[in-house]
């Protein structure tokens, strides 16, 4: 690996995290759950990409052992601030789905209870029996 395919590697890892990025805000706006499916399917192919270039970047370090020059270290700057947005935005939507399962959670438990709560009232209506005079 030479010091020109390190800009190529640190160039493709910040077009992933972009695009990660933006998939990751667009989760947000989404409420058709296909779609949303779709979109989380299309993260998970990015990270599994971004995974791959991990062992590439350390194996140039390894080869190389240098530091960054300037472009490289303001790619790598890049890299890290895009790193830093995507985990906020990540931890935001995981606050998010986890207030809408709490809410779906206590809205089961509230069916349930009035389902309960119907069942035991048939049990105990009483009976009114029919006279005849």
């Amino acid at each position: 690996m030479t010091d020109s395919e390190l800009k190529l590697l640190l160039g493709k890892q910040e077009l992933l995290l972009k695009n990660l990025l933006e998939l990751s805000q667009r989760q947000f706006a989404e409420s058709d759950a296909v779609a949303l499916d779709e979109l989380l399917k299309q993260k998970d192919s990015h990270f599994d990409e971004l995974q791959k270039l991990d062992p590439l970047r350390e194996k140039w370090h390894k080869k190389y052992n240098r530091s960054l020059g300037q472009e490289e270290q303001k790619l790598d700057d890049n890299i890290q601030d895009l790193l830093e947005k995507l985990l906020l935005s990540e931890q935001d939507f995981a606050k998010i789905v986890g207030r809408d399962k709490n809410a779906v959670s206590l809205q089961i438990a509230q069916i349930s209870n009035q389902m309960q709560y119907r069942k035991d009232t048939t049990r105990q209506r009483p009976q009114i029996k029919n006279m005849t005079t």
